[in-house]
């Protein structure tokens, strides 16, 4: 064999016999069952140790951590010191990292094994920590309840009897910042290195004050600086059933508070009442005839909170006057209610909110309206009669009376036509007058008995409308 092809074989058996060593030392080193040197996780630093020990010692050190103490004090003397462990906070270890690198090394092809091996050799694992929010508010309550026991308290606004208004200011508490406790166990809790030490991690609760959603503040920026309008109608001594469904009814619109552009809707308030108190036996208007019913008075509250939103400038959406005149407040000055036909809405049509208070007595009852209003202005209310309708006649058949007999059983009553008007002045000058509503009263007949042969027995019983309009009250006639 020529010399120069024997040279040939020669080398490359050494190049042959040098990349097999490399080959098996390669091997042998991304074989091996130890961690890469200087490896650590955590901060906890494993290198070399062998993949079996590491796990035991890891999954120890995960429960040690977990049980790790955490000193957690305060610098109120009243709010006591608290010792609560990493697991107690709600920490959570993520090992995903560990598992993805662990599993390169170990339980990979070769060719990863190496690369891993190299390439981790002075890597410091992480791991991602989370805390379960709602098991660290729980331990939070739980460590400090007496804390938690305290109720912030809102403010209050409060009518003086001058109808001035004054503040009671609110009273907030101490409560736990959880977001920030949270960012300071989510700061300490990835490190795992000092776990061996016995002393406690100390921390400062961080601490807020809490106000209540109802503040001075609040109740200043909603605009009521003052009584804007006033009203007041009286009532007999008589009635106990009458007197409650008034008291009941203004009881239900005292402190309601109205946004700029809401809508008063008087039927809702109605329904409110009748649930909470109930309404009691008194007279109604059924079809324009006063008989007894359930609910009498109901429209004495709302007459009286209308003329005080008439007096305050308010927007008046919805009203209708009684078919019979009353005697609580003029003609034209009044809003009757008849459930699911007349209903009373009036709108907010001011920037400020518009508080309603009501005071009842034994004999009156009063709606003030607090808001804001120019001093400048001021309203006057005008009703005029245009029109007085005379009492027609109406005949009833008895058979009782000798043939061409009449006996009177009840004089009639007028009815009117008229007209209200609301005037606007600034600084005493009249500088807008507007029509508001022109209303019409129903005379009531006089009633005459009758022994006449054009007079028909039936006459005297025929229903003067196929719908009936219950006005004043909820439920009527209440006949025993």
């Amino acid at each position: 064999m020529p010399f120069q092809i024997r040279k040939i074989i020669f080398y490359v058996s050494i190049i042959l016999g040098a990349f097999g060593a490399i080959s098996i030392a390669l091997y042998m080193y991304g074989s091996q069952t130890t961690l890469p040197p200087n490896f650590s996780v955590a901060g906890w630093r494993v290198g070399d140790m062998r993949y079996e020990a590491f796990q035991q010692q890891y999954n120890k050190r995960l429960e040690q951590l977990l049980a790790f103490p955490i000193q957690i004090d305060t610098s109120y003397p009243d709010i006591p010191n608290r010792q609560l462990t990493l697991g107690q906070l709600g920490i959570h270890y993520q090992n995903e990292a560990l598992e993805q690198s662990l599993k390169q090394l170990f339980d990979s092809s070769p060719f990863e094994r190496i690369k891993a091996r190299w390439s981790l050799r002075h890597a410091d694992i992480p791991l991602e920590v989370t805390v379960d929010e709602a098991q660290l508010v729980k331990a939070v309550k739980e460590a400090w309840s007496a804390l938690y026991a305290q109720q912030p308290t809102p403010a209050k606004r409060i009518v003086t009897a001058q109808d001035s208004l004054t503040y009671e200011k609110e009273q907030n508490v101490l409560r736990v910042d959880i977001a920030h406790l949270l960012e300071h166990l989510q700061e300490i809790a990835p490190s795992i290195s000092y776990i061996n030490n016995t002393a406690p991690v100390r921390l400062t609760l961080p601490l807020y004050e809490q106000s209540p959603a109802i503040t001075v503040e609040s109740l200043t920026q909603q605009g009521i600086d003052g009584k804007i309008s006033e009203f007041t109608t009286s009532f007999p001594l008589s009635g106990e059933g009458r007197i409650h469904n008034i008291r009941s009814t203004a009881a239900s619109i005292q402190d309601l508070l109205m946004a700029p552009g809401e809508t008063f809707d008087y039927s809702k308030i109605i329904a409110q009442t009748e649930a909470k108190f109930g309404y009691k036996e008194a007279p109604v208007i059924l079809n324009g005839k006063l008989v007894p019913g359930i609910g009498g008075g109901i429209c004495q509250v709302s007459s009286t909170l209308y003329n005080a939103v008439l007096r305050s400038g308010l927007e008046i959406v919805e009203r209708r006057n009684h078919s019979l005149p009353v005697s609580y407040v003029p003609l034209g000055q009044d809003a009757t209610f008849a459930n699911g036909y007349i209903n009373f809405k009036f709108r907010n049509n001011t920037d400020a909110f518009v508080l309603i208070r009501t005071i009842t007595t034994e004999q009156a009852v009063t709606v003030k309206l607090f808001g804001h209003m120019t001093p400048s202005i001021s309203y006057d209310i005008d009703s005029t009669i245009i029109e007085t309708i005379q009492p027609p006649i109406k005949y009833l058949h008895n058979p009782s009376l000798r043939a061409g007999a009449t006996q009177t059983i009840s004089t009639g009553k007028v009815g009117y036509k008229v007209e209200t008007y609301r005037t606007k002045r600034e600084n005493g000058i009249i500088v807008e007058k507007k029509l508001i509503s022109k209303d019409q009263y129903s005379p009531v007949p006089t009633l005459i008995a009758a022994n006449q042969g054009n007079i028909k027995p039936e006459d005297g019983n025929q229903t003067e409308s196929n719908q009936p309009l219950l006005e004043d009250g909820v439920k009527g006639p209440a006949f025993r």
